[in-house]
């Protein structure tokens, strides 16, 4: 009988795993139009990506220019601020080392009040922030003490993506590369 309950508890976990894992490549998938963009704003003519990245990153992709150097990396996380959302980071090499060239949270829209000019003001404050490598990234965090949890989770999210982006950007992984699609126009209203 143990054994019954102990390979049925087995299969049950793994289902789950696997619906998780299935449900958050999904998630990611709806925001490939911000991807697309945004590693089309920075100048990447190719793409490679990882989904279901790990370390509670959905998925990241890494834009190489027109020499196949790395020219921009960005990560998405599904993120419990205000509401649960997913939190997009585009990082890019500057002189400086990198800079967090865009954190966007696509339906910071949908907050209401106070919540939302907070996250917005967080976004702000994000962006254009410039590190040294991956360890000065997540000292992002520290620049929030006495923050409200909701708005350090933003921090907290931005530095662990942030970090990510910048150690793949330095040793880019041997993911195949894809030609980066053309950009979708904007849906008339």
């Amino acid at each position: 009988m143990n054994k019954f309950m102990l390979g049925l508890v087995s299969t049950f976990v793994c289902v789950a795993a696997l619906h998780a894992a299935d449900k958050k490549t999904d998630n990611a998938a709806a925001f490939e139009k911000d991807v697309i963009r945004l590693l089309s704003t920075y100048g990447a003519e190719t793409y490679s990506e990882k989904q279901a990245y790990g370390g509670g990153i959905e998925s990241m992709y890494l834009g190489f220019g027109k020499a196949g150097n790395p020219v921009v990396g960005v990560a998405l996380r599904d993120t419990k601020t205000y509401k649960q959302v997913m939190a997009i980071v585009a990082v890019t090499p500057d002189e400086a080392g990198f800079k967090i060239a865009a954190a966007e949270i696509p339906d910071v829209e949908k907050f209401g009040g106070k919540s939302k000019s907070l996250t917005k003001d967080a976004l702000k404050d994000i962006t254009g922030k410039i590190f040294l490598n991956s360890t000065n990234a997540r000292g992002l965090v520290d620049a929030v003490t006495g923050a409200t949890k909701y708005y350090k989770a933003v921090y907290v999210s931005y530095a662990l993506m942030s970090s990510k982006v910048i150690e793949e950007l330095t040793t880019p992984p041997d993911w195949p590369k894809k030609p980066l699609p053309p950009l979708a126009p904007p849906a008339n209203p």
